[in-house]
C-alpha cells in the first residue's frame, strides 16, 4: 500500500500555496478547477507523496480537525528552522523525539499542524 496524497480543504488558497510551495518548498504538480465553485492544487515531495489543497466556494469556513499533523523531512532544516522564527508560526521549538528524531511543528494557513524533521 502506498499513501498516494493528504487533502486539505482551505479558506485561503493563495496562503496555502505560499506556504507549501515557497515555505516548505514542495514542488507544485498540477492546478485546475472543476467547476466554477472549486479550485484543487497538488504540491509534491521528493518521494512522490503529494498534498492536495482544495479550496471550495460552496464551504463558508473550513475547520481542520485539530490534532492531526503531517511529517516532513527534509535537509533544509535550519533553514526552515530560522524562517519558523521569522513568520512567528511555530508551535513546538526543536526537540528530540525517541532519543535521535530532531523535529519542530509548525501550523499551517488552515491550522494543520506540520511536524519538519531533521534528514
Amino acid at each position: 500500500m502506498n499513501i498516494q496524497w493528504v487533502t486539505i480543504m482551505v479558506d485561503d488558497l493563495e496562503k496555502s500555496k505560499e506556504f507549501y510551495g515557497e515555505y516548505l518548498g514542495l514542488t507544485l504538480k498540477d492546478a485546475f478547477s472543476p467547476d466554477e465553485t472549486m479550485s484543487i492544487v497538488f504540491y509534491e515531495a521528493e518521494n512522490q507523496m503529494q498534498i492536495e489543497l482544495i479550496k471550495n466556494k460552496n464551504l463558508q469556513e473550513v475547520t481542520n480537525a485539530t490534532g492531526v499533523s503531517i511529517g516532513i523531512a527534509t535537509d533544509r532544516y535550519d533553514e526552515l528552522l530560522e524562517n519558523a522564527r521569522e513568520r512567528k508560526i511555530i508551535t513546538v521549538e526543536p526537540q528530540i523525539l525517541g532519543g535521535h528524531l530532531e523535529c519542530f511543528f509548525v501550523k499551517d494557513p488552515n491550522n494543520v499542524g506540520i511536524q519538519v524533521i531533521k534528514a
